[in-house]
């Protein structure tokens, strides 16, 4: 028996046309929430069944390992660099310290309104599900890099002109 529900699991007998598929995990709705499979590169992978559904952690989530997005240059089209526009209004953030009301711990967090990053950029804003705003920080990550780039193409000039200058005397 799971948290779940009841756990269907055929003994490694399946049929050709499971696609790996070796156990269920049922939910108290008798639908199938998880589904355990093997990827055609042999992989076991353990996925929702309905792949449209989010996927909620109520607290932390300890990853021992490493947490991938795909990002491979075959997966996406209409590559485009982020426009200046884009990158300069990261400095219009307002980075700030919390604790969610519901934290029994009370413990510290850093990050932003969502309200207020979806002025600036609504992309990485969404709806969710239970009724409030969620971010999607890892995106922010390349506006961050494009940033840092722009600034430290321009200490570099400005160190140009420094030198320069120095020089001159």
């Amino acid at each position: 028996m799971s948290l779940f529900g009841t756990v269907s699991n055929y003994g490694g007998k399946q049929p050709d046309n499971s696609q790996g598929i070796k156990q269920f995990v049922e939910a108290p709705s008798g639908q199938a929430s998880w589904v355990y499979k093997r990827l055609p590169n042999g992989l076991q992978v353990q996925t929702p069944a309905n792949k449209t559904a989010p996927v909620y952690i109520q607290g932390d989530l300890y990853v021992n390992g490493s947490i991938y997005n795909p990002s491979d240059a075959t997966l996406k089209k209409d590559i485009q660099v982020v426009d200046r526009e884009k990158i300069d209004k990261l400095i219009e953030l307002n980075p700030i310290s919390f604790q969610f009301k519901n934290d029994i711990r009370s413990k510290k967090h850093f990050g932003f309104i969502a309200q207020d990053i979806e002025k600036i950029y609504p992309e990485l804003v969404k709806d969710s599900e239970m009724g409030y705003k969620t971010v999607n920080y890892i995106e922010l990550i390349p506006i961050l890099v494009s940033k840092i780039q722009l600034m430290d193409k321009e200490i570099k000039e400005l160190n140009n002109i420094i030198l320069e200058l120095k020089e001159n005397k």
